[in-house]
């Protein structure tokens, strides 16, 4: 969705844009921090970051950022972000929330650790995104057929993980990854969901494409001001930006 490098600035820029701007020294939550580099971002911009993650994905900060506490594991069972309640100002998101089986669990834990007025801003791959980003497979956020996906491995189609499988091996990999790793909600679910836990509830996506790094997303967000229906396109086709508060 974005160059990494560039995406704690870019999550900064849209809160400023749609809401207010956030202040150096507050408190920021990157939730699904991976190795944590968004973590080191937000804090190199002058915040307090902090992140979590089930489980840490290898890289040259983790150890530094976890041996400072700036990043924690979650506890999966019950699943409890491992802070406690209004302790943060904002919360990010970055390619998460496709992940999340239990919207009500996830939602409520971001909202008790929100501070009251604070601000949750989440980006994710939309419903009917051409290409399931995670296995590159056309059209599988929604297409799940046992041949869908062995037509498409049998193609050549795979992730960078699976060099090397065989098509039987890859088509069998999807299956169970998509059916348990997966869940790309509609629009008025996703609305409902955010609704139920959250006071405001606004997507973004034109505050995202104004911002972005790629001069396509910023031309785009050009036309979607002479002609909103493909923000419209952009939201459902490829690209989600949730913004809630507390």
């Amino acid at each position: 969705m974005t160059h990494r490098s560039q995406l704690a600035a870019l999550q900064a820029a849209i809160l400023g844009d749609a809401a207010d701007a956030p202040t150096p020294g507050a408190r920021v939550l990157d939730l699904g921090c991976g190795n944590g580099d968004v973590v080191q971002q937000w804090l190199d911009l002058g915040f307090d970051a902090h992140g979590c993650d089930l489980k840490f994905k290898r890289g040259p900060l983790v150890d530094r950022l976890e041996d400072a506490g700036r990043i924690e594991l979650i506890e999966p069972d019950p699943y409890r972000l491992p802070f406690p309640d209004a302790s943060f100002d904002i919360l990010v998101t970055q390619q998460v929330l496709e992940h999340v089986r239990n919207y009500p669990a996830t939602l409520a834990e971001t909202r008790r650790i929100l501070k009251r007025g604070g601000w949750g801003l989440h980006m994710f791959p939309a419903r009917l995104t051409p290409i399931e980003p995670h296995t590159q497979v056309p059209g599988a956020t929604v297409l799940r057929w046992p041949l869908w996906l062995k037509t498409w491995a049998w193609l050549g189609v795979r992730s960078a993980s699976q060099a090397g499988m065989t098509w039987q091996e890859v088509a069998q990999r999807n299956q169970k990854y998509l059916s348990s790793s997966t869940n790309y909600l509609t629009g008025p679910e996703l609305r409902r969901q955010f609704a139920n836990h959250f006071d405001e509830v606004r997507f973004v996506e034109m505050s995202f494409l104004k911002h972005s790094p790629n001069i396509r997303g910023r031309m785009l967000a050009q036309l979607g001001r002479m002609a909103p229906p493909l923000i419209g396109l952009y939201r459902t086709f490829w690209a989600r930006i949730v913004m809630v508060r507390a």
